[in-house]
Order: C-alpha cells, then structure tokens, then sequence
C-alpha cells in the first residue's frame, strides 16, 4: 500500500481550486493507487488476489472510516458532502476489480487549530491501525503539512493535508484539511460485475 504516496505527484496542483486537484487526485487513484498496479502482462487481473467485497460493503467502510477521521480531526467546520466512489482499479479487470476513494474536506476554522487538529492525527492515528508513512511538508511550492497513513487491516490509505491559503492575496479558496482516502483493490463476487452496482 505504500504506492499510495504518489499522490505527492499531484502536489504541484495545490494551488488550483480544490475541484480541480479532486479530479487529478481521482485520476490518479483510478491508475496507480491501492496496489491496483501490480498487474500481470496478461491484461486480465492483478498479480495478487484482491480480496473479495460487495462494493456496498467497502462504501459503507469509507465512510465509517471517513466518519472516525473526522472525529480525530476534532475540529467543527464546514465539511465537503461527496461520498465514497468506485474507482476503476489500474486498467485491468474492469468489470470484475475496483477501488473505493474518498475525498472529502474540512474548512471554516482557524488554520491554527487546523495545524492542532494534524498534530493529533499523527500522534492518535497508530493507536487505531494506522501507520504513518509521512509527516512534514509536502512538496508543493507552499510547503503544506500533509499525513500519509496505511491501514493493513482495513486496507486503506489516507493522504491529509493542510492547505493553507492565508497568505494568498489574489485567492478566493478557504483555507482547509484536505482528506483523501482510497482503499486497496477489491474485486467483486462470483457472478457479479462492477457496472451491477
């Protein structure tokens, strides 16, 4: 799952509006994240057995774990509303292998206390299964803190980011936690396809 760090890839985007880094972080998800580029040459699946889940049930797992994220953060702000979505998972099996990916934020507060809220999530993050892959700035031109955690277990990963924006004159965005979370690849059960869902 460590593959997931090339979400760093999007970072020089941080500046764009937030919709736009969403759709290059869910590009990027749908290829390369979650294991999911391990595949054969054959084109047919990935090199190793992805477990089986009913798409319904990883969503629902998203956002349970969404839901504990946020009350990690501890913080309350204005909280983006998409929900969990299928992500093709590389370029192979689309019928059969999928993702989860989740990206959701939190913005109406201080950048402060935003700066608090990612200091608890690395100290509390490991007592609930998670490692912590990275902590420090990103590398983005503005440098912004971000938190990169897997969870085996649970077979997520999480990238976190504090984007702030305070010292941009010519930027109407909020400052924000940025939450991405992908799961890894999945596949369906026998007899079931993807588009079923």
């Amino acid at each position: 799952m460590r593959k997931f760090s090339v979400l760093n890839s999007l970072q020089q985007s941080q500046g764009n509006h937030p919709k736009n880094f969403i759709v290059m972080v869910a590009i990027a998800a749908s290829t390369t994240l979650a294991g999911c580029s391990s595949v054969t040459d054959s084109g047919k699946e990935p090199a190793y057995t992805p477990e089986v889940r009913q798409i319904s049930e990883a969503r629902k797992e998203a956002k349970d774990i969404s839901s504990n994220l946020f009350d990690a953060i501890g913080l309350q702000g204005r909280i983006s509303q998409p929900g969990p979505g299928v992500s093709q998972c590389g370029d192979k099996g689309p019928a059969k292998f999928y993702t989860i990916h989740h990206p959701w934020s939190l913005s109406g507060v201080s950048v402060e206390d935003m700066k608090q809220a990612m200091a608890r999530l690395k100290e509390n993050l490991p007592k609930n299964d998670w490692k912590i892959v990275s902590y420090g700035p990103d590398k983005s031109p503005s440098k912004s803190l971000e938190l990169i955690a897997d969870s085996t277990k649970r077979k997520f990963s999480v990238n976190i980011r504090l984007l702030d924006r305070t010292q941009r004159a010519s930027s109407n965005a909020p400052s924000m936690i940025y939450v991405d979370l992908t799961s890894a690849c999945f596949q369906v059960p026998e007899g079931k396809t993807v588009d079923e869902y």
